[in-house]
C-alpha cells in the first residue's frame, strides 16, 4: 500500500503537505511562540531508534585512544581489523562496513571509493562529542547509514576559561607510541564578537614489536604475527566568530597522513598503502538559516613488491549544504521542530584503476525533518529525504518513530519506543567505475528497518540513578551487491540479506562513602544471513551467519573514582565467527578479552597531571584478525596527560 501510495505522490508533494500540516498547526494555536535556537541536531528527529551519547568523561578518560580501540568496550558493534594501525572497520547490527555512516560535523566522511572510514586512524582527542546510532537513519543523515551510524563534532566554548593547554604521551611495552599536543582558547575581540578555537596536533607510531613465535589458543588453532609499521599524523583545527546577537561563524581543518607498512623488513613481499585526507568546513549559522561549504581531498597511493610504482586514488569533494529550523513551542513540554535543508556535492574522481579518465559525479540530497511532541510523554517524528545521484536513481526513503513513557512512578520511568525506516546505500565508486570489474548499471542497496525498544530508568537516590534499556531490530536489504567469482567478480546487486536480534544495555551510576561508580554493559544478540540464491552453488548460504559476524557479542566498561585516583576495568566477548558463507571452513573461535586503567592526578595550582597505566589483553588471548593471523597479546603502557589552564575553575574536574 505504501509503495503504491509513493509511485504517485513525489518528494516535492510531500515536502509541501508537511510544510502545510505545520503552518496549519501554528495558525491553530495561537499561544504558540517561536523560540530562537541555534539548530536543532538531528539526532533529536531520530524519535524511537536507539541513540547512545558518549559522556565527555569517557572522552576524556581515553583520549588517547582511537575510535576502534574505544567503541569495541562501549557498544555491541563487530569489528573487523588486521591488528594495530592497521585497517579497522565497524559493523553494526550484522551489516558490513559499507553500511555505516561516519559523520563529522555533520558532513559524511567515508572514502567515495571504499564507502567505508578506517576507525584505526580516527583519534578520539580530535573531538568534542560523540553519539553512536543504531539502525537505518539513511532520512536523518542520507547515504551509508543503513546499519547504523557515529556521529563526531566539535563544539565551541565561549565562556572566559583563559588559555587551556594540553600534552599527552603514551608508550607500549610492543614499542608502539603516540603523543598529542593541543591548546583550547577564548577571547572578547569587541562587544560585538567573541573568539574561541581549538588545536589538536597527533601522531602515532606502531612498531608491532611482538614474538614471531606461533601461537595456539586453547581450540589449537595457530597463529603467527604478520610484521607491521604503521605511522600516523594529523591536525584537528576548530575556529568560531560568535557575533552578540548569536550567529555563529565556524572553521573546521581536519588534515590526516597515515602510512602502512606489511613485512617491512622484508622488501620482496612489502605492501605499502599511504592514505591522506584534506578536510575544511565552513558554516555560517544565521539565526535558524546554516549555511555551510566544504572541501575534502582523499588520497591513496598502494604498492606490493619492490620498487612497485604505486597505484594512486584521488578523490575531491565540494560540497554545499544550506538548512533551516522552524519552531513552535506551546510551553514546556509540547512543541513542533522542523528542520528542511539541501546539500549539493561535486565529486572529481581520478583512480589509476577507473582508466584514464576523470570521473565527475553530482549528487543532491532534499530533507525535511519534523518531530512533534504532544506532551512531556509522547514524542513523534516524520522524516523525508530524496537524494538525487548522476546517472542514478537512489530510492524516496522516509521514517516515522513514537516514543511514549507509559509508566511513571515517584523515582522511575517506563518508555516504550518505535521506529520504521527505508534506507539506501549509493555503491561505491570502486563498484561502479574499476575497470572491467565495476558496474555502473548497479542499482542502490535498499532498506528496510523496524526496531521497538523498552527503557526503564530508575533513581535511586539523589547521587545514584540506573537505566536499562532492550532493543529489538529487523533489517531487511535488498540488492546488497557482491563481487561475484562466477562473473570473474565483477559486481552485482545479487543478495538479500536479513538482520535480526536484541540488544541490551545496563548503565549505573552510583556513590557510595566517597567512591563514584560508572558501569556500562552491553549485550547483542544478532542473525544476519542471506535469504535468496542467485546462483547454483550459494544454495548453501541461505539461512547462514554471514561470515565475521558473531552471534553473541557482550562489551563492558567499569569505573570507580575515589578522590584523583580512578579503576576502570574493560571487558569484551565475541563468539564464534565464520570465515565461509556455507560455513564449510574452521570458524575463528570464541574469545573473551581483558583491559584495565590505573589513573592518579596531581594537581598543583593551574597544572594537572594525569598519570595511567594501562594493561592490554591481560589474560593473553589468543585470537586472529581477518588474515588469520595472531592480534596482539598481552601488553602495558604508560599514559600521561598534563594540563595546563590560565584561569582555575571552581568546578575542575
Amino acid at each position: 500500500m505504501i509503495n503504491k501510495l509513493l509511485r504517485f505522490v513525489d518528494f516535492k508533494t510531500l515536502v509541501i503537505l508537511l510544510g502545510v500540516i505545520v503552518h496549519s498547526y501554528a495558525q491553530k494555536e495561537q499561544s504558540l511562540c517561536e523560540v530562537t535556537v541555534r539548530g536543532v541536531r538531528p539526532e533529536r528527529f531520530m524519535v524511537g531508534q536507539k541513540v547512545q551519547d558518549i559522556d565527555s568523561t569517557q572522552l576524556t578518560r581515553f583520549r588517547y585512544s582511537t575510535l576502534a580501540d574505544f567503541l569495541q568496550f562501549q557498544s555491541p558493534v563487530a569489528f573487523k581489523s588486521y591488528g594495530p594501525g592497521q585497517a579497522t572497520s565497524i559493523a553494526f547490527r550484522g551489516t558490513s562496513a559499507n553500511h555505516t555512516a561516519v559523520l563529522w560535523n555533520g558532513i559524511n566522511i567515508n572514502a567515495p571509493s571504499l564507502g567505508q572510514s578506517d576507525f584505526s586512524t580516527i583519534p578520539l582527542a580530535g573531538f568534542d562529542q560523540m553519539s553512536i546510532q543504531y539502525g537505518a537513519a539513511a532520512s536523518c543523515v542520507g547515504t551509508d547509514a543503513v546499519g547504523g551510524s557515529i556521529q563526531l563534532r566539535s563544539v565551541p566554548e565561549f565562556r572566559n576559561t583563559g588559555l587551556q593547554l594540553l600534552t599527552a604521551i603514551r608508550a607500549e611495552t610492543s614499542e608502539n607510541y603516540s603523543a598529542q599536543i593541543g591548546f583550547r582558547f577564548n577571547r572578547s575581540l569587541s562587544d560585538y564578537w567573541k573568539f574561541s578555537g581549538k588545536t589538536m596536533l597527533y601522531g602515532s607510531v606502531f612498531n608491532n614489536h611482538f614474538s614471531a613465535e606461533p601461537r595456539r589458543n586453547r581450540q589449537g588453532d595457530t597463529y603467527s604475527f604478520e610484521p607491521t609499521q604503521t605511522t600516523q599524523k594529523g591536525i584537528v583545527q576548530d575556529l568560531y566568530w560568535q557575533h552578540y546577537k548569536g550567529n555563529l561563524l565556524t572553521l573546521n581543518i581536519w588534515l590526516t597522513d597515515n602510512n602502512l607498512t606489511i613485512q617491512p623488513q622484508q622488501p620482496p613481499l612489502q605492501e605499502v598503502t599511504r592514505t591522506q585526507a584534506y578536510r575544511v568546513l565552513g558554516s555560517y549559522q544565521l539565526g535558524k538559516t546554516l549555511i555551510r561549504t566544504g572541501f575534502i581531498r582523499d588520497l591513496i597511493d598502494y604498492s606490493k613488491g619492490e620498487n612497485a610504482v604505486p597505484s594512486h586514488t584521488q578523490i575531491d569533494r565540494f560540497i554545499l549544504r544550506t538548512e533551516h529550523d522552524f519552531s513552535w513551542i506551546r510551553d514546556c513540554e509540547k512543541g513542533t521542530n522542523l528542520k528542511v535543508g539541501a546539500e549539493v556535492v561535486h565529486y572529481n574522481a581520478l583512480v589509476d584503476g577507473y582508466g584514464n579518465e576523470v570521473i565527475r559525479e553530482n549528487r543532491a540530497d532534499f530533507y525535511a525533518l519534523l518531530r512533534h511532541q504532544f506532551s512531556a510523554k509522547f514524542s513523534t517524528s516524520l522524516n523525508l529525504r530524496q537524494a538525487l545521484v548522476t546517472r542514478f536513481s537512489p530510492p524516496f526513503t522516509p521514517s516515522a518513530g513514537v516514543e511514549y513513557t507509559a509508566m511513571t512512578f515517584k523515582n522511575a520511568k517506563i518508555i516504550l519506543n518505535g521506529n520504521a525506516s527505508l534506507s539506501y546505500r549509493v555503491p561505491t565508486l570502486n563498484e561502479r567505475y574499476w575497470v572491467n570489474l565495476g558496474n555502473p548499471d548497479l542499482r542502490p542497496e535498499k532498506g528496510f528497518n523496524k526496531e521497538v525498544g523498552i527503557s526503564w530508568k530508575q533513581r535511586l537516590t539523589s547521587n545514584n540513578q540506573m537505566q536499562l534499556t532492550i532493543n529489538g531490530f529487523h533489517n531487511l536489504i535488498d540488492d546488497w551487491t557482491y563481487w561475484n567469482p562466477d562473473r570473474n567478480y565483477r559486481v552485482e546487486n545479487l543478495q538479500q540479506v536479513l538482520s535480526k536480534g536484541i540488544e541490551i544495555s545496563w548503565n549505573l551510576k552510583a556513590q557510595w562513602a566517597k567512591t563514584q561508580f560508572d558501569a556500562l554493559l552491553n549485550y547483542g544478540l544478532t542473525h544476519s544471513s542471506q535469504q535468496k540464491t542467485y546462483g547454483p552453488y550459494t544454495q548453501d548460504f541461505i539461512g547462514k551467519q554471514l561470515i565475521y559476524v558473531p552471534r553473541h557479542a557482550l562489551g563492558s566498561t567499569i569505573s570507580a573514582t575515589r578522590g584523583k585516583a580512578s579503576l576502570t576495568i574493560q571487558q569484551q566477548f565475541n563468539s564464534k565467527r565464520y570465515v565461509t558463507f556455507d560455513h564449510s571452513g574452521r570458524p575463528f573461535a570464541p574469545y573473551y578479552l581483558l583491559n584495565a586503567i590505573l589513573n592518579y592526578q596531581i594537581h598543583k595550582r593551574n597544572f594537572r597531571t594525569d598519570i595511567a597505566i594501562q594493561g592490554s589483553n591481560l589474560t593473553n588471548t589468543v585470537y586472529p584478525n581477518l588474515k588469520k593471523n595472531a592480534m596482539p597479546l598481552r601488553t602495558v603502557s604508560l599514559n600521561v596527560v598534563l594540563y595546563f589552564q590560565s584561569k582555575k575553575q571552581s568546578n575542575e574536574s
